[in-house]
């Protein structure tokens, strides 16, 4: 293939995706590209001689009226088949238009095409590895390709025709080593697409002069990287000469063109500016700062900052999503830069697993696995590492947990480089945190801050700490500061270490490093201390059980039994173990300075180590990792004082049988506000705390306890919003007469929720996103529209049923119109701009369980302070995250969709009114039956067409 091939770039629509199933081809499209440029289309209705579904005509927009004056497949095939001979192939997912005309072809008798076929989808993820969707829209959006009409075959293969163009200058920019090594790891690519690289390869080779480098990459030990940034130092002096913006008119003088400066939004940055400003004079507050989305919140924080921080004092913005540290690195600061008389600059940081180890990565990449998968993401990595500058693994948005290959090559922490290893200087983990050091804006997620505190502390004057999401911030603290261990775990993880070390196979560790003596004393050593740790923890599980679990009454959940242990109880049984957990904790020591050793003399000696025997050295390492880990949490749990257990809550958990082996610890801690005000706070100057939904309602003291703030020393504001929710949603409240008569969480309550969730889809069937209140009930849901006829028809995605939160996510994005069945994450934490979500149901209230063993304890403290912990607790945290759950649904001025609210207690119960007055809700309300509510939003739609 070069510029001279002839690329026949194809789409087609069918009945169905299904060959086997006997659908048919509706439209055909094909664009002949030839040297870099279209040079000719073909388009054309093709009759399938059945009904089209009525999905794929809403779909495609095209019907079957029209399709009836259109010619059969036989009546085109011998157009088609010249058309197609003697080209390559090209489809955006080749392997099924390709497979899909040939079997057309040969329906009506024509041989299969014998040519060669190309995939746009696998070329994009290896050559662009850093896009978060590869649909033809997107990519078409990416690249400002005209796109007008998706899924109509001349819009598709018009779009995918000028994306070939693009794919094929990348591939000839690639660096002639990266290209290579490409060609030698040999990812499986559909049909012919592997030819591409070869190809170019090959006219690399015929070349005299190989190309030189780009200025902005270099080669490090074999691998092509891009530079690391000059860490230069900023200009303190000139930047004081300049005044901060305090008016409107200023700020707009700052913000770029297309950027209004709005009323909201300009009091959120005086508000943070004057309260850091003077600290001679006005000594700072705790700021509290509800800013519903739309009105610019960051840059509502990030422009006052701007003119407050300095190089020894930065800025520390706490997020709760990577996407929303993305957006503040890549976008909101860059536009700040552009008007700003002076640069700011700014780092992510995460925790050490983010990031590339690039030893670990070159010494596995040419190691074969038994995974195709790994192939690929080696290509796709190849690739990134000529565009990345963090090193950060985020960015090529794989899922880490079905991904293997990604935890072989995680950065397990500074502590571990050696200054020796080829890639010292290049380490990614290393020039972020330099990075730090001299950044005016440092960008953590929530958990990094609760983990990494102390990092903050040392610095020489208190940064600024501004969290955002402050929804997410107490729940992220509740969850950082709970530890679950199953004892055994620790066992099973000793075995593989052991199995690493002694296996039968040839690639055993003592095998590996038996001609270097320092290494062979080592490994004999740890076996011999795994082996003890074993019997130590073997100890621990027989007795905890017996003193906490045996005899002892213990509450039945769903398929398992747990029991809180009581704090004194809980005191005599660490005293009574105390000589074996002491035992423990000295073991780990010694375990983690003879892995000190060996990882040093292993770095010392690495020439003499094969890429087959770093493969099976750093699968010892990850398994013992593991182990530590396990480890740490195990201790964390029973290795603790008096006051340690007074201010956590622990509890056990057995399977059904009681099986002693299946004993899990699990403990919480009681005042994270304690935790949050004595050791988080404590680093900066006071905090301020901003977010679309903060407050339960005016007076209630939840948010202030739950965040550990004094309410008579925090300043609090409410901004409005500029938003216009009467012309752009209605909420309905369903009511029906036996409303009282089921509880929420019944058979035949869910039995309604499926039957609405149908009526409401098939009278407007979009983007639609049902919240539950656990897995549990959307399990049972999802099985009631299976048994009804209705997944059959209509593409439903159901959280636990179908995967986890982002990968049904990532389905739900690409399937338009769909039905996500969701709980947890989705009342918070998943946005879906414009056309992405138009429907919001919320089949139940989000309220916590009072039986789970952490709320359980909390409860009984509310109580002994004489306070109703419904009241003080559950009821506040259920409506913020009703008002996070109905947040989903508009995130734009542009947004616009119906609310549907389907759990009865809203209207039935007194607390109802409680949560209603509460929503700060501005949408139109209607309450009615689903019949009449269903007319209502259809009334809406239309009058949105």
């Amino acid at each position: 293939m070069n510029s001279k091939t002839t690329f026949a770039v194809v789409d087609i629509e069918t009945t169905g995706t299904d060959i086997s199933a006997d659908n048919r081809t509706i439209q055909f499209s094909c664009c002949l590209v030839s040297n870099n440029k279209i040079i000719k289309t073909f388009v054309t209705d093709v009759n399938p001689q059945r009904e089209v579904p009525n999905r794929i005509v809403q779909l495609t927009g095209i019907t079957n009226e029209r399709l009836k004056k259109a010619k059969t497949f036989d009546q085109v095939a011998a157009t088609l088949y010249s058309l197609l001979n003697d080209t390559v192939f090209v489809a955006h997912n080749v392997n099924f238009d390709f497979p899909f005309l040939n079997a057309e072809f040969q329906r009506v008798g024509y041989p299969e095409l014998q040519i060669e076929a190309i995939d746009t989808v696998t070329l994009s993820q290896i050559l662009l590895p850093t896009l978060s969707s590869y649909r033809l829209q997107d990519l078409s959006a990416y690249f400002n390709i005209e796109h007008d009409h998706p899924h109509t075959a001349d819009s598709d293969a018009s779009a995918t025709a000028k994306l070939l163009l693009i794919l094929l200058r990348q591939i000839q920019m690639l660096p002639r080593i990266t290209l290579e090594q490409i060609i030698k790891i040999n990812p499986s690519l559909p049909q012919d697409t592997m030819q591409v690289f070869l190809d170019a390869d090959e006219t690399n080779r015929r070349r005299t002069h190989t190309p030189k480098l780009p200025d902005q990459l270099r080669i490090s030990s074999g691998l092509v990287l891009r530079k690391h940034e000059t860490l230069d130092a900023s200009d303190e002096q000139s930047k004081k000469k300049f005044r901060y913006p305090k008016t409107k008119k200023a700020k707009q003088k700052i913000l770029p063109d297309n950027l209004e400066s709005r009323l909201e939004q300009n009091k959120m940055m005086n508000l943070i500016y004057n309260n850091y400003a003077d600290p001679a004079h006005h000594a700072a507050k705790t700021l509290l700062i509800e800013a519903p989305t739309g009105i610019g919140k960051s840059l509502g924080y990030c422009l006052p900052l701007s003119y407050l921080v300095t190089r020894k004092k930065p800025a520390v913005i706490s997020t709760s999503t990577t996407y929303l540290q993305f957006q503040l690195q890549n976008q909101t600061l860059p536009l700040l830069n552009q008007g700003l008389p002076f640069k700011v600059r700014s780092v992510i940081l995460k925790g050490a697993s983010h990031y590339i180890d690039l030893y670990k990565f070159r010494n596995l990449l040419f190691v074969p696995d038994s995974s195709s998968q790994t192939a690929f993401i080696k290509a796709q990595i190849l690739v990134w590492l000529t565009v990345t500058t963090t090193g950060d693994l985020d960015e090529l948005h794989l899922n880490v947990d079905q991904t293997p290959f990604v935890w072989k090559i995680q950065h397990t922490g500074v502590k571990w480089l050696d200054p020796n290893e080829p890639f010292y200087d290049d380490d990614f983990l290393r020039y972020n945190l330099k990075k730090a050091d001299s950044a005016d804006f440092v960008i953590v997620n929530h958990s990094y801050l609760i983990k990494n505190w102390q990092y903050f502390k040392h610095l020489p004057t208190k940064p600024y700490l501004l969290i955002d999401e402050t929804q997410q911030f107490s729940e992220t603290a509740i969850r950082n500061n709970q530890e679950r261990i199953n004892p055994l775990s620790l066992i099973t993880a000793i075995n593989k270490i052991l199995g690493n070390i002694n296996g039968t196979h040839e690639d055993n560790i003592k095998e590996i490093v038996e001609d270097d003596a320092i290494l062979d004393h080592a490994i004999n050593e740890l076996d011999t201390e795994l082996r003890q740790g074993k019997q130590l923890v073997s100890q621990v599980i027989q007795n905890f059980f017996s003193m906490v679990v045996k005899g002892k009454r213990l509450h039945r959940n769903a398929d398992f039994f747990e029991r809180l242990i009581p704090i004194n109880e809980m005191k005599a049984v660490i005293d009574a173990n105390r000589e074996v957990v002491d035992r423990l904790h000295a073991l780990h020591d010694r375990l983690d300075h003879l892995l000190a050793t060996l990882n040093a003399q292993i770095d010392h000696n690495a020439e003499v180590y094969t890429n087959h025997d770093f493969l099976n050295i750093y699968s010892f390492f990850e398994n013992y990792n593991e182990f530590n880990h396990h480890l740490k949490l195990l201790l964390a749990i029973i290795d603790v004082d008096d006051q340690s257990i007074e201010q956590h809550v622990t509890w056990v958990t057995v399977n059904s049988v009681k099986d002693v082996n299946s004993l899990t610890l699990n403990r919480g801690i009681l005042k994270t506000e304690d935790y949050l005000r004595e050791h988080v706070y404590s680093a900066f100057e006071p905090v301020t705390f901003t977010g679309a939904t903060i407050f339960s309602s005016r007076r209630s003291q939840f948010i202030y306890n739950l965040l550990g703030i004094d309410r008579d020393d925090a300043s609090i504001k409410r901004l409005k919003s500029d938003f216009n929710p009467q012309d752009q949603a209605r909420l309905y409240l369903v009511t029906d007469d036996d409303d009282q008569q089921f509880a929420t969480n019944s058979d035949t309550y869910l039995q309604k929720v499926a039957a609405d969730i149908e009526t409401i889809y098939k009278n407007e069937p979009r983007q639609t996103m049902v919240l539950f209140n656990s897995l549990n009930a959307i399990e049972r849901t999802y099985h009631l529209l299976q048994e009804s006829g209705f997944t059959a028809t209509h593409f439903v995605l159901a959280q636990g049923v179908h995967g986890t939160a982002s990968k049904i996510s990532r389905q739900f994005v690409h399937h338009e119109p769909a039905i996500l069945l969701g709980a947890n994450t989705f009342w918070q934490g998943v946005d879906f701009p414009k056309n992405l979500l138009e429907n919001l149901i919320v089949a139940q209230l989000p309220f916590d369980t009072p039986s789970d063993p952490y709320n359980h304890a909390l409860y009984s403290i509310e109580r002994s302070k004489g306070k109703n912990p419904f009241y003080s607790i559950t009821l506040p945290k259920a409506t913020l995250r009703l008002r996070q759950g109905m947040g989903r649904l508009l995130r734009t001025k542009e947004d616009f969709g119906t609310i549907f609210i389907l759990d009865p207690r809203l209207l039935s119960k007194r607390y109802g009114s409680t949560i209603l007055a509460n929503l700060r809700n501005d949408i139109p309300v209607i309450k009615g039956n689903i019949e009449k509510c269903v007319l209502d939003m259809v009334k809406f739609f239309e009058s949105r067409n």
